[in-house]
């Protein structure tokens, strides 16, 4: 099927979902009170806030009008919606402070229905994996269009169930507590950082890389590596440099230009591993500079994706047991 206005790809924090809102970010600029994009870029510029790269991506979502549609990624599924196109602005969440109104499809309980990941084609599920906050997705437009027209005949229970809700339900209300646990503290794991940095190695060695944790002041600059990655097979090689920060509210720029600093000879792939959440300008400097960020809830994500995997020890210290469970 055709016929559907663009369709975008929405990074939205999911606890907009049942407010029919889809945000972004950049909390430093109220989106709704300008005219067009160009005058937000200047805007911002007139701060000191650099966009980059992220400038299309702005774009895309500030030019999101009535009939679009949007496609939300949640844990192991999507949700779509169509754009109702009222903008608006609220802080107290992050990376969706600039948000709109959007009529998504839900069930007869009130839930938007979600598609799971293993019903979509694999060029869509793979697409979903890009690290944008907005995207276009419009290459997909027969497949999401299909989706979409069944979700509008009410064809709803192939995508979705009641017992897969509480299923996800109680996923996501575990990875909140362990982000909280994480952040303030409330785990076993060495303190001072240190048992953060152990905790990251461990979750580098089950993806196959060699990894070590690098000695403290290794310059006399402000040049700094906390963990030391590489992974080797037949075709390729890759070594990764990674500066891992255990923070409760927001990390700085300053890890970033720890990682600039390096005096290196060849390329290496670099990361900011952070408990902690991260500036819009900030990630848009590190991307500046080809550095890539992971924040605590993406963290989370990773260690949950592992959570078998990983060795008692971690198990215990970050207070985890894995056990069956009814879900009523």
């Amino acid at each position: 099927m055709t016929g559907l206005s663009n369709i975008v790809l929405v990074r939205s924090p999911h606890e907009l979902i049942a407010d029919n809102l889809a945000g972004y970010g950049w909390g430093q600029a109220n989106f709704s009170a300008f005219d067009s994009i160009n005058s937000i870029c200047n805007y911002l510029a007139s701060k000191g806030i650099t966009v980059g790269r992220h400038r299309n991506q702005m774009k895309r979502f500030y030019e999101l009008k009535k009939g679009d549609v949007v496609v939300i990624p949640v844990y192991r599924a999507i949700v779509i919606g169509k754009v109702r196109g009222q903008k608006s602005y609220a802080e107290g969440i992050q990376y969706g402070e600039n948000r709109i109104t959007v009529d998504y499809f839900k069930n007869e309980q009130g839930f938007a229905v979600r598609i799971p990941r293993s019903k979509l084609s694999q060029g869509l599920e793979s697409r979903l994996k890009i690290r944008m906050s907005i995207a276009s997705l419009n290459e997909f437009r027969d497949e999401i269009s299909d989706y979409v027209y069944q979700l509008e005949t009410d064809n709803k229970v192939c995508f979705d169930s009641i017992f897969q809700q509480k299923k996800d339900e109680k996923t996501e209300s575990f990875k909140a507590n362990l982000l909280t646990n994480l952040v303030n503290g409330n785990t076993k794991l060495k303190s001072g950082g240190y048992g953060l940095e152990q905790l990251v190695k461990e979750l580098l060695e089950i993806e196959g890389y060699t990894a070590q944790i690098e000695a403290k002041n290794q310059s006399s600059d402000i040049s700094d590596i906390d963990i030391t990655a590489t992974r080797n097979d037949p075709v390729s090689s890759n070594r990764v440099f990674i500066q891992v920060k255990h923070h409760k509210g927001s990390t700085s720029d300053w890890a970033v230009k720890q990682l600039i600093s390096i005096d290196e000879d060849e390329h290496h792939d670099k990361w900011v591993i952070t408990t902690g959440n991260v500036e819009d300008s900030t990630v848009s400097f590190a991307a500046e500079h080809n550095i890539k960020i992971m924040t605590g809830e993406e963290l989370v994500d990773w260690i949950y994706s592992r959570i078998e995997l990983l060795s008692p020890k971690f198990k215990e210290q970050l207070g985890v047991s894995i056990m069956p469970q009814l879900i009523v």
